[in-house]
């Protein structure tokens, strides 16, 4: 038993172990509702661990998200390539449970109005689709449900250079990841 407890221990968490994780989540909009038809954020990454448990991310994010404008909405879109690193700050003396903090470098490109200059009502919208960068934070809880699956919880906020809306973006999602 004693053997097979060790066993089980060994093989989480080694270095350069690789996994791929899918999440799904929400913006986080000032003064809206945090659950809105259309607007949701889905990601895939995949994660090299290093030494003590820390580990390496590479992840593609799309986020759409609707901005009122009077009785309308404009959509906003971005499709977003992120490159980090996550640190364990908390965990259980199991090894079961972690809480992590990271940071992250991130491009991509933000569509507004699907690339229309003109509203609906025919006003004339002055921001653009354009490419951004930026850097995030991201906070983790992360749960071993067996010994290669785990299930995340997560938020993160996006500070977005070259926006020309919220330069400012948070989200929480929630997903799995299989650690190979």
């Amino acid at each position: 038993m004693v053997a097979t407890a060790l066993t089980a221990h060994a093989q989480r968490l080694l270095p350069r172990q690789t996994g791929v994780e899918i999440t799904a989540g929400v913006p986080v909009i000032q003064n809206e509702k945090l659950i809105q038809p259309e607007t949701f954020t889905v990601g895939v990454s995949f994660t090299r661990y290093l030494k003590a448990e820390n580990y390496t991310f590479l992840s593609a994010v799309y986020e759409q998200q609707n901005l009122p404008y009077g009785k309308s909405n404009v959509p906003l879109s971005d499709a977003l390539l992120l490159a980090g690193y996550m640190h364990p700050l908390l965990s259980d003396g199991g090894k079961n449970a972690f809480v992590y903090a990271g940071c992250s470098a991130l491009a991509g490109y933000e569509e507004l109005n699907r690339g229309k200059s003109v509203l609906p009502d025919g006003a004339e919208l002055f921001d653009r689709s354009r490419l951004v960068g930026g850097v995030g934070v991201h906070l983790a809880v992360e749960l071993f449900l067996s010994y290669h699956l785990l299930f995340v919880v997560g938020g993160r906020g996006l500070f977005l250079f070259g926006s020309d809306v919220y330069p400012f973006r948070p989200a929480i999602s929630a997903g799995f990841r299989i650690n190979l």
